[in-house]
């Protein structure tokens, strides 16, 4: 259920910890994209996650450690940790090492409508005529995104990337809808230490080959300085909030919040990478956040006052 406290006020601290993830996401972008000039993108995934769950044990152990939490809780958690955070960001550090940070977060924005999908689909929720034009106006965006620009085609792999994007936008979703009971039970900082725990290994399993093939001595300040950023903050504490966020807020109401991460990503990678967008890619930007906005303007239904069961 939401807290009393988020459904009775329009604007809370919760919110306001949305806000801060969205800033620290969209400034990750450009991190990424310059640490993974001198890190293998796998090592670079193992590298960061080791630190968010040492960032998170820490935290954790800094307010009197781990609650007790169900069996069954655990178990989703567990899983949750497998979807978010291995094959999550297996596909994410694929797809941005082959695409802009620019397109990257815009095509990340998608959430919010493949999360009222999803719920559509379980029948958690109901969308009007108007979302369903948003959703076709969002999908027609994306596909001009997709093919505008004279790098994006399949041989220099820019679309090969931003396919993987969005394919990782789906599982971020699918984390986002089935992730909303479990954390509205579970504190924060524990309900993201588990998925972590269960999450990180695999990665780390994944990158021992590339671990060994790594040229460490190429890696300066820029791929530390990413990997500590993104680690910690991108990783460790955002998703922390991200995960209070669900848990107050529900799930369609948190990933609202990702509509603003490219407008942060684009204007930071602007400044610090020279990215530039045609003007098809500017119109097709439009197109999306246009339809990702009506795509919200769904129908008043019972799943907007009770979260779907674990």
């Amino acid at each position: 259920m939401r807290s009393a406290t988020a459904r009775k006020f329009g604007f809370s601290t919760v919110d306001l910890g949305l806000l801060v993830t969205i800033l620290i996401w969209g400034v990750n972008y450009a991190a990424i994209k310059a640490a993974l000039r001198e890190l293998n993108p796998s090592v670079f995934n193992a590298i960061r996650f080791v630190l968010a769950t040492a960032t998170l044990a820490a935290l954790a152990r800094s307010r009197g450690g781990m609650p007790r939490i169900p069996r069954r809780d655990i178990a989703m958690l567990a899983m949750l940790g497998i979807l978010g955070n291995t094959l999550y960001q297996m596909i994410f550090i694929q797809g941005i090492a082959r695409t802009t940070a620019a397109n990257a977060s815009l095509i990340m924005s998608s959430c919010p409508m493949l999360v009222a999908l999803l719920g559509a689909a379980l029948r958690w929720d109901r969308l009007p005529r108007v979302a369903w034009a948003g959703v076709a106006l969002a999908v027609g965006g994306l596909a001009l995104l997709l093919l505008s620009g004279s790098r994006h085609n399949l041989v220099t792999g820019n679309l090969t990337g931003d396919l993987l994007i969005l394919a990782s936008a789906a599982t971020w979703a699918a984390y986002t809808v089935l992730a909303s009971g479990v954390m509205a039970r579970t504190p924060p900082i524990a309900a993201t230490l588990v998925t972590f725990i269960a999450g990180t290994p695999p990665l780390v399993l994944l990158a021992l080959p590339s671990l060994a093939r790594q040229d460490w001595g190429a890696v300066g300040v820029r791929g530390w300085f990413g990997v500590a950023f993104s680690g910690i903050f991108a990783i460790g504490l955002a998703y922390m909030l991200w995960n209070a966020g669900i848990a107050a807020l529900g799930g369609a109401r948190t990933a609202v919040y990702q509509n603003f991460t490219p407008v942060v990503a684009a204007a930071f990678a602007w400044l610090t990478l020279g990215e530039r967008w045609t003007a098809g890619q500017f119109v097709g930007a439009a197109a999306v956040l246009s339809g990702i906005a009506l795509t919200r303007r769904r129908a008043r239904t019972p799943a907007d006052a009770v979260e779907p069961a674990a």
